[in-house]
């Protein structure tokens, strides 16, 4: 009879197979479960940044990311039902028509084959920042030597053999004495800790570790006046939202002023700077001066880092504009950045269209700031970034632009 040849156990199996490791199956999928969700955040950032429940939370809730189904590969049994590229009819036949004109939503007739599988994954609203955020600074952030911010850092650097019982180190005195009882032998079998002994005995220690930080201010004004709509209101919160969430997660010590204005300006908490209704007339100038006013008084430009962020929708007084542009000089000379947004949401085309405008015109007051980011004899012209909103899907980039200039000028020099 023929020799019977012994079946290969599943462990010699795993054992002797190459490239194939059941243990380290499950950290692969979920390094891939990662990677596709990163890849989903990144794809889908503009409509993610801009959901309405995100900007109104706290900052500390989870967000649903949708998510394509990705099935891992296996045997299937059974005959295949069809292939890539085969179907019904010959080259040139004609097998259906959609009916209607195919403008409608879900114009012609119904679909007879399955869509693609999606799941929802909940997202820390931490990790979508951090995707968002991660290759952005604060720009021009210049060291200011004659005064920084010290702050002392403590970390665990040491284990020594006394010291307070309130940095005793249990695992590692744990360690120490199952050590010196294995090398004496003198434990019964079973037992790895035995009697303890002074030597056992391990203290954590530190040490504080100073870190200089630059001052840095940043001011945020936004326009409350009456023109500035809802759907204006909402986008100018959104950017702040994540301005505020982007210094938080960057810089540990950035000082934030949130200044409110119509015709009158005032520097107002973080809360009430996000939830104030729109009411008055506008006058920019206004919160222009409070800013200069207040650089000079809390944050000197030979200690500071300091940076401007202004936005409106632009319907300001006509007589204004002349004022907002020698203020705005004032300012460049005074901050490392002035940062324009101009609001020019979409749904105000038959208000432009009543002044014989377009909802992409700039207005009056852009054009005066233009015209201090082209004049050569401008100090710091540069540092001037003036720009136009129109939808929400324009946050992303817009805040990619302020917080990026310096590479922008870099790159266009």
């Amino acid at each position: 009879m023929p020799e019977l040849v012994q079946p290969h156990t599943l462990s010699s199996i795993i054992q002797h197979s190459d490239g194939w490791d059941l243990r380290r199956r499950g950290d692969q999928d979920a390094h891939q479960h990662d990677k596709r969700v990163e890849d989903a955040i990144r794809k889908n950032l503009r409509e993610i940044i801009s959901q309405e429940d995100i900007i109104t939370s706290d900052g500390n809730r989870r967000v649903r990311i949708p998510l394509r189904y990705l099935d891992q590969y296996r045997f299937r049994n059974g005959n295949p039902q069809g292939g890539v590229g085969q179907g019904d009819g010959q080259i040139g036949d004609i097998l259906g028509r959609r009916q209607g004109d195919g403008q409608g939503s879900g114009d012609g007739l119904a679909g007879d084959q399955p869509g693609e599988n999606t799941y929802e994954a909940n997202v820390p609203f931490q990790d979508i920042a951090r995707y968002m955020l991660e290759d952005m600074k604060l720009p021009w952030l210049e060291q200011k030597p004659r005064k920084q911010i010290k702050h002392v850092h403590t970390e665990w650097t040491d284990l020594r053999r006394r010291g307070a019982w309130a940095n005793f180190a249990k695992k590692r005195s744990l360690i120490e004495n199952a050590k010196r009882h294995a090398a004496r032998k003198d434990l019964p079998p079973g037992k790895s800790i035995g009697t303890w002994n002074e030597q056992d005995l391990r203290f954590r220690a530190w040490d504080e570790r100073p870190e200089m930080h630059a001052n840095a201010a940043v001011y945020m004004l936004m326009d409350r006046s009456g023109s500035m709509t809802t759907s204006k209101k909402f986008i100018a919160r959104a950017f702040f939202f994540w301005m505020v969430t982007f210094l938080r997660i960057k810089y540990q010590h950035v000082e934030t002023v949130f200044i409110a204005h119509d015709t009158e300006a005032q520097v107002v908490p973080e809360a009430d700077f996000f939830t104030l209704s729109n009411s008055g007339g506008t006058r920019c100038s206004s919160a222009l001066r409070l800013t200069v006013d207040h650089i000079r008084q809390y944050h000197q430009p030979e200690v500071w880092s300091t940076y401007i962020f202004f936005f409106s929708d632009g319907d300001n007084l006509p007589n204004d504009n002349a004022v907002c542009k020698q203020l705005t000089v004032e300012l460049l000379m005074l901050a490392n950045m002035v940062g324009y947004g101009e609001i020019r949401y979409r749904d105000d085309a038959s208000f432009y269209g009543w002044m014989g405008q377009t909802p992409s015109a700039l207005s009056s007051l852009q054009v005066a700031l233009s015209e201090v980011k082209n004049d050569k004899v401008v100090t710091n012209r540069e540092h001037l970034v003036v720009e136009t909103i129109q939808n929400r899907d324009e946050v992303y980039p817009i805040l990619q632009k302020f917080l990026m200039a310096d590479q922008l000028q870099a790159a266009t020099a």
